[in-house]
């Protein structure tokens, strides 16, 4: 089951026990958060479109970590004007472990007996 939320003005697709890297969020680690922004839910056969949102739609999520991005750096130059400015910015995460993706009408589908996958040489084998 998937759905697709917004989250500080960006869409994500997610499914359950998936990380995600967010916007920051103000929370503590460890602590459970609830995304009500919910545009899409899906099991795979049913899909449920929200007109913007989706009602009673909710993903819960819980709170790995507060990373920042690699260093972004810039810098301004004129030659011959003893001009140089330089700068640099870290764009700040929160990175969500997604626990749960629930509908009251979009139920998951039950996982039966995953098939066997099979080797190019078993299929090559079988073939002669």
């Amino acid at each position: 089951m998937f759905a697709i939320i917004e989250c500080g003005g960006a869409q994500f697709k997610v499914c359950e026990k998936q990380k995600v890297r967010v916007p920051r969020i103000k929370a503590e680690l460890g602590q459970k958060y609830k995304l009500e922004k919910v545009l899409l839910v899906s099991n795979g056969q049913e899909t449920e479109v929200g007109k913007p949102l989706v009602k009673e739609a909710v993903v819960e999520a819980s709170i790995l970590g507060h990373p920042r991005s690699a260093k972004i750096e810039a810098m301004k130059f004129k030659p011959k004007k003893d001009y140089r400015r330089r700068w640099g910015a870290r764009t700040l995460f929160t990175e969500l472990l997604i626990e749960k993706v629930s509908h009251p009408r979009i139920k998951p589908l039950a996982q039966g007996p995953q098939e066997k996958k099979v080797s190019r040489k078993e299929s090559k084998k079988e073939k002669k």
